[in-house]
């Protein structure tokens, strides 16, 4: 579309060129009328505004009419002039400030000449001008589209206008409107070269008698358009080789030699070369006879123009695209009904609404007058159930727009919001939306229950935290608002005191945005009293199933260690005085060696016992080598029952009891798997790094490949493990037994190994086997530990020992092996014995070696008093619970070892030559 205003008639354009008529001879007020009209139209034609025109106007009129006031006032829809009222307006002089009625406008559409205003009964006239004496004309503008401007002169004397004054008023009013709609255009100099002959743009003035036009005139905006004189263009060709050639400049030359009249856009060039799109006006100027004289040619350059407009056509082939891909359905009429613009959403709407029984224009009416019918806004549902929402406007120019906007997302958006709303007051979470400063806004029933209201409106503006106890609300400050403004939302527990007595939450803080939260308070007291029974019951079928394993292995380990007492009981009758001196250290080293065996056993039966709570640094090998006889112990006597060792070092921080507890566990399944038939049990430990294992299928937990591993692996020859128990066998009490077996073995192995960051990986296949592979992270720590070679070498000689034991006979036994190694020993029955001791004399002993179990005073309390005493002692407690104590006295600031019953002496040995004070009078 173009907002460019249609180009005059060719009897207009004629009539306003030459408009006024020439003056006659001698008539010198003719000449000043004349001249004043040029003067006012080179005003307006240059005027920018609304109000430069308007005040050129008035300017002129005073000069060619006389008139002593100038009002120009149109109707309502008379926007070209941006008067934004609903009522008629002032448009000249501003800032008038009458109010105008719409009766005055009516009365003022027809042309008003009043020759004295004190004889008009029509209030019409007097009230609008504000005078009831003088005279006055009037000349209305009706635009095509309907829109009305009225220019009124008044004078203060009765008849002083003329006939010929109103002429000159009605030919300004018609040049006036239409400079004041050119002023809407974006090039202005093309609208003027169509309107006014003396306009401010090029022209050139041609005579066409000689081939081709020699050019007689440029006017100075020529001379500034084209970079060339006046004195350079005389007697210059009008068609030259400056034009391009192109249609448009065919034409030219058609219209140029039958001296018609036209317009054209030629590719010219300036005098500096720089081509510009030049827009040419041909106007013929013919004698009163018909010959043609000259032609009239107003040049523009319409560079810009053209661009403007192709960007314009751009912008509404966009505007077209957008309204035909909007979901909107749009339709548009002009002010007498018509229907201009429909788009493809409003056809599909009309095609559901009326099918096609209605012709598209009946469809169109009916749809207007049930819009028109329902208050201009109405929801209209079609067929497949989408609901539109359909309102009507008046537009600027009279007609109406009709927007039809699918709701049918909003409608079920607000039907999912009532939903939620209603389900946040049913649930029985506390919901508040609260502002930054805690303040509350919104809360559900459940919320205000914490209050120990049932009414939510009762706690409006309250502080949310009101509800809980002082101490959770302080922990607000530290563990939520700083979470909050980083992460965005937190949680916090919190307690509140309700009638039934204190009520645990979870609260979760959200924000919402800088000044809203939403706090959601979820009642967790069955949670947590639900999870500490579960707590408990867990533990004790934890306990349940250590004691199933405990219960298991008596029978064995009694037998076996009923075989090391005989073998002990046995060498002891043959030790005598009549054993022959070769015999006597084969009796002793067997006596020795069964011993050992027995105090392994039940080191590791204890172990069983322990709390899982105590970690101790270990080597895996020595576990596994000294819970042999432990584990095998539990298996029948046709398994054949292996370990294979890896020579390196496998020391870890854990807990002994579990890691026993896994192997014993493992082992005993596999002898179930094997049943009553002979089969084969073997274990393998072997140290492998991370890296190498990411590939394999775990089965519970990860393997991190910076880590090193050791991996024990205990694999059997029984039936194996059906493929539905193996899928939820480390997740479910499941057990392959029957009524034997809880189903809680390898469920707990599996939190054991996730509780040492280890891994378990299980290979099984019915009727062939099962191995089950632990995956253990080893610690970068190493253990001291006495060299083979030192064992026996080391000399006590002026270590002074005080050994306290209950047990007189394990007194002497210790005793005797220190003296004999150069140490000098006393003893105390009883702890109260050697504290006393100690305290006569602090700094005099070496060392204390003490047992834990006594009259009195155990071991810890007696080394803590002795430390007290004496600062720099060196103590080691003895016990037959060693992996079992856990008291407090026993901390590495107090004791330098703890050792196990029976006590390996020469370990014994090398810690008083180790950590010993060396007696500096004894010595001497």
């Amino acid at each position: 579309m173009s907002i460019r205003p249609a180009p005059l008639s060719k009897d207009d354009a004629s009539d306003r060129l030459t408009a006024p008529a020439p003056p006659r001879e001698g008539t010198l007020h003719e000449l000043h009328v004349t001249n004043a009209m040029l003067d006012g139209i080179e005003a307006m034609t240059s005027a920018e505004t609304q109000g430069s025109v308007l005040q050129a106007l008035s300017e002129t009129l005073q000069s060619t009419t006389g008139a002593q006031e100038v009002l120009v006032f149109g109707d309502v829809s008379e926007r070209h002039f941006g008067s934004p009222e609903s009522q008629p307006t002032v448009l000249f002089p501003p800032k008038c400030g009458r109010a105008l009625e719409v009766e005055q406008i009516e009365w003022f559409a027809r042309r008003r000449q009043i020759r004295d205003l004190s004889r008009c009964r029509t209030p019409a006239a007097t009230s609008l001008c504000g005078h009831n004496e003088g005279s006055l004309i009037a000349t209305p503008c009706r635009r095509k589209n309907g829109r009305l401007m009225v220019v009124l002169c008044w004078h203060q004397e009765p008849g002083f206008f003329d006939e010929s004054k109103a002429q000159v008023l009605s030919r300004l009013t018609a040049i006036t409107s239409h400079a004041l709609r050119g002023i809407r255009m974006d090039d202005r100099q093309s609208l003027l070269a169509s309107v006014l002959e003396n306009a401010e743009v090029p022209v050139m003035l041609v005579n066409p008698a000689d081939q081709g036009g020699d050019v007689v005139y440029v006017n100075a905006a020529y001379e500034v358009m084209s970079g060339r004189t006046l004195s350079e263009m005389l007697g210059m060709m009008f068609i030259t080789e400056r034009f391009r050639p192109g249609a448009d400049l065919d034409n030219l030359c058609s219209a140029f030699a039958d001296g018609q009249r036209g317009r054209f856009r030629i590719l010219n060039t300036k005098k500096d070369g720089a081509p510009f799109l030049d827009e040419i006006s041909l106007t013929p100027i013919r004698s009163d006879s018909g010959t043609l004289r000259y032609l009239l040619a107003t040049h523009t350059d319409v560079t810009e123009h053209a661009q403007t407009q192709l960007v314009v056509h751009q912008l509404e082939q966009r505007i077209e695209s957008a309204m035909e891909a909007v979901t909107s359905a749009i339709l548009a009429t002009g002010a007498d009904g018509e229907v201009l613009y429909t788009n493809t959403a409003m056809r599909s709407l009309l095609h559901e609404l009326y099918g096609t029984e209605m012709r598209p224009h009946q469809a169109i009416a009916t749809f207007i007058k049930s819009v028109e019918d329902s208050d201009q806004r109405v929801e209209v549902t079609c067929s497949d159930g989408t609901i539109f929402l359909v309102r009507s406007f008046d537009s600027s120019e009279g007609g109406r727009v009709i927007t039809g906007t699918d709701i049918t997302d909003i409608k079920r958006t607000k039907r999912v919001l009532q939903q939620r709303a209603a389900a946040m007051d049913s649930t029985a979470e506390g919901i508040a939306i609260v502002e930054r400063t805690a303040r509350i806004n919104y809360a559900n029933p459940a919320f205000a229950r914490i209050f120990g209201t049932e009414n939510p409106d009762d706690i409006i503006g309250e502080s949310w935290c009101k509800a809980f106890r002082d101490e959770d609300v302080a922990r607000l400050s530290s563990e939520v608002r700083p979470k909050v403004a980083t992460e965005g939302s937190a949680q916090i527990e919190m307690r509140a005191n309700l009638a039934d007595g204190e009520r645990t939450f979870e609260v979760c803080v959200t924000r919402i945005d800088e000044k809203m939260r939403i706090v959601v308070a979820r009642d967790i007291t069955r949670r947590i009293e639900y999870e500490r029974a579960r707590t408990s019951f867990e533990q004790k079928l934890h306990d349940f199933e250590k004691n199933e394993s405990i219960g298991r292995l008596a029978a064995g380990v009694a037998h076996d260690f009923n075989n090391l007492l005989a073998v002990i009981n046995g060498h002891s009758a043959l030790l005598n005085d009549r054993t022959p001196p070769d015999k006597v250290q084969l009796y002793s080293n067997r006596i020795s060696e069964a011993s050992s065996r027995a105090a392994k056993m039940i080191n590791r039966f204890l172990d069983l016992g322990m709390s899982t709570d105590q970690q101790s640094m270990i080597d895996l090998r020595n576990l596994l080598t000294e819970s042999q006889d432990l584990l095998h112990s539990a298996l029948s006597a046709d398994t054949r029952f292996t370990l294979d060792l890896d020579e390196d070092e496998m020391e870890m921080l854990c807990s002994p009891s579990d890691l026993l507890r896994v192997a014993l566990n493992l082992v005993q399944n596999a002898q179930d798997a094997l049943g009553n038939k002979p089969g084969r049990i073997h274990q393998c430990l072997k140290r492998l790094p991370g890296v190498d294992l990411m590939d394999l299928q775990l089965d519970v937990g990860q393997i991190d490949p910076d880590q090193i591993y050791a991996r024990y692996a205990v694999e059997d020859s029984g039936s194996g493990i059906p493929s539905d128990v193996r899928e939820r066998l480390f997740n479910e009490h499941c057990s392959t037994k029957g009524q034997r077996g809880s189903g809680i073995g390898m469920m707990a192995i599996a939190e054991i190994i996730r509780n040492h960051d280890g891994a378990i990986r299980l290979l099984t296949e019915e009727g062939k086997g099962t191995r089950v592979e632990i995956f253990l992270p080893l610690s970068d720590y190493s253990l001291t530990r006495i060299s083979e070679q030192d064992i026996g070498s080391v000399r006590l000689d002026g270590q002074l020992v005080l050994l306290v034991d209950d047990d007189a006979q394990v007194a002497e036994s210790i005793a005797a092996f220190l003296e004999r190694l150069g140490a000098e020993v006393s003893i105390c029955l009883h702890p109260d014995e050697a504290l006393e001791a100690i305290e006569e004399d602090p700094g005099l002993w070496s060392f204390l070696v003490t047992d834990y179990n006594m009259p009195g005073q155990n071991g810890g309390q007696l080394a803590r008093a002795a430390k007290t005493a004496d600062g720099d002692l060196p103590i080691v407690i003895v016990t037959a619970l060693a992996r079992k104590l856990s008291d407090p006295n026993l901390t590495e600031d107090v004791i330098s070892a703890l050792l196990g019953k029976p006590v390996d002496l020469n370990t014994l040995a090398h810690l008083i030559a180790q950590h010993g004070r060396i007696n500096s009078a004894e010595s001497t």
